[in-house]
């Protein structure tokens, strides 16, 4: 062997971590153990969180004490981090990690209700890296996942073909809970309170900047060659080619689906611990049962690719 092939070869079993992977649900997510996220991974490890990321749609991770820096790196094992969601504050020195925080005085993001990230935009993140830096002291603030495939081979084959043939409408302003998207942008204004119309002014740029766009109803999954259902209760605002009462019918049927406890994993975090979703194969909620207690957690959004 060349000195060269030695040195990769080396540089490539250095900082291995004989990782374990144990399914989380029978349909959806799974857990990574025996890791510690603030040490370095060899490049197998690598390829086996990828690997499981796209099989089993979100992994978790149990109390990791990441730096900031550190959960950047994470989430480039995964893609290319960006700042995709524009209206939410940063860490300082970080842009690429988003915070979304909630207390008595503060929330900075957060959608409760079903949704796919950032799927108002013709180019949503491939995945998002979850790290919660603070829990509800009372417990609480749980996040569910839904597995989008397992939505889809619920459906009757007939009905999956017609869904097929259907495309819907994105938009930002859909949700039918509409103060939450107005919530969305609204009183974080650095270093003082941000005003009524300051907040209405961001919800209306955003409007402008990001109109609604079409998207198809089922769409295949790049990897997994798995068809999925890709309408959300938080951005899709209707079908076309179908009437008004039809189309919001129809959307509701897909959306109880979702709602089936036997696609989705409930994750209660504990504080360090990390969630890494494939955005193209899942949905997920953020469970509101906290009241005005602190919830903090930080995001890093990962470019889309392409391939979707």
């Amino acid at each position: 062997m060349s000195v060269a092939l030695e040195r990769n070869s080396a540089q490539s079993k250095h900082g291995h971590q004989d990782i374990s992977i144990r399914p989380y649900k029978p349909l959806i997510g799974a857990v990574i153990e025996n890791i510690d996220l603030t040490r370095p991974l060899s490049d197998q490890n690598k390829q086996d969180l990828n690997r499981a990321l796209v099989q089993h749609g979100v992994i978790f991770f149990r109390k990791q004490a990441l730096s900031f820096a550190q959960h950047v790196d994470l989430a480039r094992i995964f893609g290319n981090p960006i700042r995709k969601n524009i209206y939410l504050p940063s860490v300082e020195g970080f842009p690429e990690i988003e915070v979304i925080a909630h207390d008595e005085n503060t929330k900075t993001g957060g959608t409760d209700n079903w949704h796919v990230d950032v799927s108002w935009q013709r180019q949503p993140p491939k995945a998002t890296v979850l790290h919660i830096k603070q829990l509800p002291p009372d417990g609480g603030g749980d996040t569910i996942w839904a597995s989008s495939t397992a939505v889809y081979d619920l459906l009757d084959p007939d009905l999956a073909r017609y869904f097929e043939k259907l495309t819907a409408v994105n938009t930002f302003f859909a949700s039918p809970k509409k103060e939450a998207l107005s919530d969305l942008l609204t009183g974080y204004a650095e270093g003082r309170e941000e005003t009524a119309e300051e907040g209405l002014a961001r919800v209306q740029d955003a409007t402008v900047k990001f109109p609604p766009i079409e998207v198809p109803v089922v769409k295949t999954h790049p990897e997994t060659g798995r068809k999925l259902i890709f309408v959300n209760e938080a951005h899709t605002s209707h079908l076309l080619g179908v009437s008004k009462t039809a189309s919001q019918s129809l959307l509701n049927y897909l959306y109880d689906l979702v709602k089936t406890p036997e696609v989705q994993a409930r994750f209660a975090w504990q504080e360090g611990d990390v969630a890494i979703w494939d955005n193209r194969q899942v949905q997920h909620y953020a469970v509101r049962d906290y009241g005005k207690a602190p919830r903090r957690i930080h995001r890093v959004t990962l470019e889309y690719d392409g391939a979707f």
